[in-house]
């Protein structure tokens, strides 16, 4: 079974609404309802979600940590009871991170081999695979700005 990766766009004083939520009362069934009321969908990641998976951590092997911010926590306790990943990219991920992501800054090669390594798997097209996951993450990042959050959730 293969996962979806999703991109949302959700008003700060939204999301912090939901965050306020999720800490009196928990995570509860509402929380689908609640990204469809108040999150715009982005563009999507055709490929098997698990790809975000390995790309994240070789992301911050490499100095690109998009999962630590000042909403790692609740992303932590959404992926824990909703979601088997959660990352909440924000303004300061765009400016930091934004340039860093360009498609010219990483090997194919190298990106093959680290995600077989990573997964213990034999895939000829890992490399292509990550290169598309990181140009669909580098155009949603645009997303974030001042007043704006972008959800990544595998589900």
């Amino acid at each position: 079974m293969s996962l979806i990766a999703e991109f949302k766009k959700m008003p700060i004083s939204k999301f912090e609404e939901w965050c306020l939520a999720v800490a009196i009362e928990g995570i509860d069934g509402d929380t689908n309802d609640f990204l469809q009321t108040h999150a715009k969908p982005l563009t999507e990641y055709d490929g098997s979600g698990y790809v975000y998976s390995t790309l994240l951590e070789y992301l911050a092997e490499s100095g690109i940590d998009l999962e630590e911010s000042e909403y790692a926590a609740l992303a932590s306790e959404l992926a824990e009871e909703h979601y088997p990943l959660c990352t909440v990219l924000t303004n300061e991920h765009r400016l930091t991170y934004l340039n860093k992501l360009d498609l010219e800054n990483f090997d194919e090669n190298e990106l093959k081999n680290y995600y077989n390594e990573f997964n213990g798997a034999d895939e000829d097209e890992a490399g292509s695979m990550m290169l598309e996951a990181i140009r669909v993450l580098q155009f949603n990042l645009r997303e974030a700005d001042a007043t704006s959050v972008v959800l990544l959730t595998l589900s």
